[in-house]
């Protein structure tokens, strides 16, 4: 090969290169804007909490620093309590399906399958209602109070809060210690 040919070449090589590099591999990804919140509030701010799911409702209220469950203020199983405050604090919506429906029977909304009821410091109880699954089963389709948006939330944070109800977080009792067999003489 022609050595006018090889240095015609590395120039065509360090040209190109040099237009990938500062163009096209320090060229931002367009920014996806996040999906908006479906309600948020400071988990800080939040006293208690009230799921009713297919007409049975359970209730948490936090009471100095714990967080009890029903009239009898039965404390929580920590272990399966410690992020529901954050997952209550507000869910993001997968998607907003209409600003308007006529017709929130379809969407199992009415009634609601599902009533959470937020209760906070200042006194607002933002209320949500969730209705069915979508058909593919990832979301449900949900609803805030005094609004007549439609949106979609993460199948996840429904079934959390449901379970609240259906498996209440009571803590495991604790064992008592079994007395050890005597001694005999022999």
């Amino acid at each position: 090969m022609n050595v006018r040919v090889t240095f015609i070449l590395v120039v065509l090589v360090v040209v190109v290169g040099g237009y990938v590099l500062l163009f096209e591999l320090q060229r931002t990804p367009p920014r996806v804007p996040e999906p908006p919140w479906f309600y948020n509030v400071e988990f800080s701010d939040i006293t208690g909490i009230t799921v009713t799911y297919e007409g049975t409702t359970l209730s948490f209220v936090q009471k100095q620093d714990q967080w009890v469950m029903g009239e009898a203020e039965q404390p929580v199983d920590t272990d399966r309590w410690s992020g529901v405050p954050f997952l209550v604090a507000g869910p993001r919506t997968k998607r907003t399906l209409a600003e308007e429906v006529p017709n929130l029977a379809a969407y199992g909304l009415d009634p609601p399958r599902t009533i959470i009821r937020v209760s906070l410091r200042d006194g607002r109880q933002p209320t949500i209602a969730l209705g069915d699954k979508t058909a593919d089963g990832q979301s449900f389709y949900g609803q805030l109070q005094g609004q007549t948006s439609l949106y979609t939330v993460d199948y996840t944070w429904g079934d959390v809060l449901i379970r609240l109800v259906t498996e209440p977080p009571i803590p495991a009792p604790t064992p008592e210690p079994t007395p050890s067999p005597a001694a005999t003489p022999g």
